[in-house]
């Protein structure tokens, strides 16, 4: 195809790469005289008209995002019935070609690397899409005058979040198959694409840039996805004592399975990662911003005198915008000096700013004495400390000296909510939720609520506790729990209790019915994908049996003060019935009562089940399983607008 011409522009050079949707080549732009990329689908899936629609749906989706870290796409057409895409041209290598040279990344080029994909996915979440294949081979170095840039490519499996519906089906997101090693346990599960899975799949190539190997093992994809699911990971500080114990704490976040345990946005993560790496070397960082050049001047003079006895590195800024940009280049500067008065944007502007860039980060207000009213605003918005002008350099130090002890203070503190949270694995849900609310003295108390339970039980799980060794059943459990449970939570729903191989969840407050029912599909459908994915030998291939009731139920903390262990937990008929209705299930169904059948939306499909066995020593009783779930139809006002 070399010297072939592309939509009547681009006479093709070279190949210079493919993957899964096309071939990537070098040619020339006659119409504008410059070299491009362009990307061609491959010839197998011309014909196929989804493949089509994927191929254009890629290029509108990078166009979406101008980012100097994702790939550019300058032109879009169709040659001959074949789709191209157009791209900026890029020179370098992928992290793929140099880990597999180099097999380990020093922490400081690590991070420089992670800084800059993460503000490319957070361009690219501010827009509403998520990649869904981030690995390695889709994070391109790239080369110029100016030195290396990182540019994420391929969005061609990309998922834009208006895609999302309320229907769990297993058809509409299980197609969002990526590379296995670097998917998150929701997205092998086929659950609906979310940012915080590309934040998962950043946290496995940080990993194996620094330890040189993969969280979770290669080889039979099968067995890849229950590791992901369920297994732990290496520690860090275990495969090389010279990484610290921060690491740990950091990839424990970075890839929980739980997603709302993770880092809530690329620059968090990013900026955690910079504390670890600059905790024990570096000085404090403090940013000062001021538009008059007296001030820098003065200030570097006087610490440069004092070295030996504050170690401080300043970063300079002249207004509010600047001191953003900086604060982005520098996610760990710990300090921020900033004046009121300024050009372009103010101390103010800027106090109110800077959460968003940096949350650790404190701000001292400098002013005039007779600014008293702007001082007291900015003290109201959230500003440490103040000083007044001309600077008394003995108060600047003791109040950056207070307010470094403050910021490490907070540090301390979020390490402290870290460990609380491993403690509460060890916790009831509902019990956390009821001290927060009652104070320990309440806990005891009791109170009737309308509630929805749920009872999502292991099919045939007694058998394989008889059958394998205990470690190996335990696993099995546990890989169904990690399936199940982040399903219920997502909805809303506590986790009561879990009851041998099963687990109870109590809906309650608005929509409990609604959103216990979506819960319950979403976990049927994406324990069906699973089970596909992972094969019959799998420990998802025993599926579930799901029983729902709703009603009055009775919330209360019951035990034994002599033993010294009480439990909150809920009690009822609903319960009950929650419960003989799982026992009474087949795999894959979901029964129900006349309670939930009388209460349930439109949208929600029952059908009659037959009579079931489900009360012991009772006659069989009428019953109700759950088809599936419509998509509620939408007004014209929601549409969305499309322009031609």
């Amino acid at each position: 195809m070399q010297d072939h011409m592309i939509g009547g522009r681009y006479a093709l050079r070279r190949e210079i790469g493919h993957g899964g949707m096309g071939v990537v080549w070098e040619a020339f732009d006659q119409m504008l005289r410059r070299t491009v990329a362009i990307k061609l689908m491959a010839a197998g899936d011309v014909a196929s008209d989804e493949a089509q629609r994927r191929f254009a749906k890629e290029a509108m989706t990078i166009a979406r995002v101008r980012h100097e870290h994702i790939v550019q796409v300058h032109d879009y057409g169709i040659d001959q019935g074949s789709p191209y895409i157009v791209m900026e041209l890029l020179e370098g290598e992928d992290l793929e070609s140099r880990l597999a040279r180099v097999h380990q990344l020093p922490p400081a080029a690590v991070l420089s690397l992670l800084r800059q994909i993460s503000a490319g996915l957070d361009a690219a979440s501010a827009a509403g899409i998520v990649h869904c294949d981030l690995k390695p081979a889709n994070i391109f170095l790239a080369r110029s005058a100016y030195g290396e840039s990182v540019k994420i490519l391929d969005f061609g499996i990309g998922w834009t979040l208006h895609e999302g519906s309320d229907d769990p089906s297993v058809d509409r997101y299980s197609t969002r198959f990526g590379t296995p090693a670097y998917m998150s346990p929701e997205q092998v599960r086929g659950a609906v694409p979310h940012p915080l899975t590309d934040l998962w799949s950043l946290g496995v190539i940080v990993y194996r840039a620094l330890t040189g190997q993969l969280p979770f093992p290669t080889g039979d994809v099968r067995k890849v996805i229950v590791s992901i699911c369920t297994d732990p990971f290496p520690t860090p500080s275990s495969l090389d004592v010279a990484h610290p114990p921060e690491l740990d704490r950091f990839f424990e976040r970075a890839l929980a399975k739980d997603r709302s345990r993770r880092f809530q946005s690329a620059r968090e993560l990013a900026s955690a990662f910079a504390a670890i790496c600059d905790a024990e070397t570096r000085p404090a960082k403090i940013l000062i911003v001021d538009d008059e050049p007296d001030v820098q001047l003065l200030l570097q003079l006087h610490f440069r005198k004092r070295t030996g006895r504050a170690a401080y590195e300043l970063v300079f800024a002249n207004n509010g915008q600047l001191a953003l940009d900086a604060l982005e280049r520098h996610p760990d500067i710990d300090v921020v000096v900033t004046d009121l008065n300024m050009p372009v944007m103010d101390g103010l502007a800027l106090l109110e700013r800077i959460p968003e860039v940096n949350p650790l980060a404190r701000t001292v207000i400098v002013s005039a004495y007779g600014d008293m009213t702007n001082i007291r605003r900015a003290m109201n918005r959230g500003a440490f400390d103040f000083l007044f002008k001309p600077i008394n350099f003995e108060d600047l130090e003791a109040t950056l000296a207070k307010t470094l002890r403050h910021v490490e203070e907070h540090r301390r503190k979020a390490r402290s909510n870290e460990e609380n949270d491993l403690l509460r694995k060890f916790t009831s849900a509902a019990l956390i939720e009821r001290l927060r609310s009652l104070g320990p003295a309440g806990a005891a108390a009791s109170e009737a609520l309308e509630a929805t339970v749920a009872v999502v039980d292991v099919n045939r799980f007694t058998r394989v506790a008889k059958e394998r060794p205990p470690a190996e059943a335990t696993r099995v459990l546990n890989a169904n729990f990690e399936v199940i449970v982040p399903e219920l939570l997502a909805q809303g729903g506590v986790i009561d209790k879990f009851i041998g191989d099963a687990v109870m969840a109590v809906f309650h407050g608005p929509d409990h019915l609604d959103r216990a029912l979506h819960a319950c599909l979403s976990v049927r459908a994406q324990m069906e994908t699973i089970a596909k994915r992972a094969g019959d030998d799998s420990p998802y291939a025993h599926g579930v049996c799901i029983g729902l009731s709703t009603g009055n139920v009775l919330a209360a903390g019951v035990g034994s003060h002599a033993c010294g262990q009480l439990g909150y937990t809920v009690l009822g008929e609903a319960v009950n019935a929650a419960a003989h209705l799982a026992r009474a299930a087949l795999p894959g169904e979901i029964l129900v009562d006349d309670a939930v059948c009388a209460g349930a939306r439109r949208e929600i499909k029952l059908e009659p089940a037959g009579a079931r066995g489900v009360w012991p020593r009772a006659e069989p009783t009428a019953v109700y399983r759950v088809v599936r779930s419509e998509p509620a139809p939408r007004s014209l006002a929601e549409l969305p607008t499309v322009e031609v």
